[in-house]
């Protein structure tokens, strides 16, 4: 019974991360049309640093998928790790499909179109990338649920600082061509992690803060 659980749980993970490479391929045969007509299209390393990211998170957990081995009898240690792997995978699909349904027009890539505005609702009114955020937490649930230090050594040394990069060239991109209106929303939410408002007796927010 727990090593059914945990191949359950392993399975999350995996439909979990290769569900994400899959939508970012179809997004990716779907975004040649929106960006015929983009205002910029970026093209410096720093806005192409994490393209080979989906295809490695594919063949690494391929191969960690098709190579577990599950003992009969697991540890305490083992269902938690592949628990907790669970657990993260879950909350990665949650956020993309969160996601999709807020603004189902999303792809991949840096551009920015004609008719392009900020995008307030959903999940972008906790974090500005979403996305990036269920990339980080794909990641961490392949490296902890297979507990796999290959894994987690790439998340370390390429996926974290590379969404990083690509993160602030993405910033500088929208705060030149959506201005103020970026920078209001950037002032508003947080990067990754939802920031909390402290409100006034009377349910105003205090200066230099405006309420979501």
């Amino acid at each position: 019974m727990k090593s059914l659980a945990i191949e359950f749980a392993l399975a999350t993970v995996s439909i979990a991360a290769l569900g994400r490479v899959v939508g970012i391929l179809i997004k990716k045969v779907r975004q040649a049309r929106h960006t015929q007509d983009a205002v910029a299209l970026p093209r410096s390393w720093r806005d192409l640093c994490t393209v080979p990211e989906p295809y490695l998170l594919g063949v690494t957990t391929l191969s960690l998928w098709l190579g577990r081995e599950v003992p009969a009898d697991p540890s305490p240690a083992a269902l938690l790790r592949a628990g907790s792997g669970a657990l993260l995978a879950l909350l990665a699909i949650g956020l993309m499909l969160w996601v999709l349904r807020t603004f189902p027009s999303v792809s991949t890539g840096h551009y920015v179109l004609r008719d392009q505005r900020v995008v307030r609702e959903g999940p972008y009114a906790l974090v500005r990338y979403p996305l990036y955020l269920a990339a980080y937490l794909v990641w961490a649930a392949v490296a902890i649920g297979f507990g796999s230090p290959v894994a987690l050594g790439l998340t370390i040394a390429y996926v974290i600082p590379g969404y990083w990069i690509y993160m602030r060239a993405e910033e500088r991109m929208l705060l030149a061509h959506l201005g103020d209106a970026y920078a209001r929303y950037r002032e508003d939410v947080g990067m990754l992690v939802p920031r909390l408002r402290r409100v006034s007796p009377c349910g105003s927010a205090p200066a230099g803060q405006r309420r979501p």
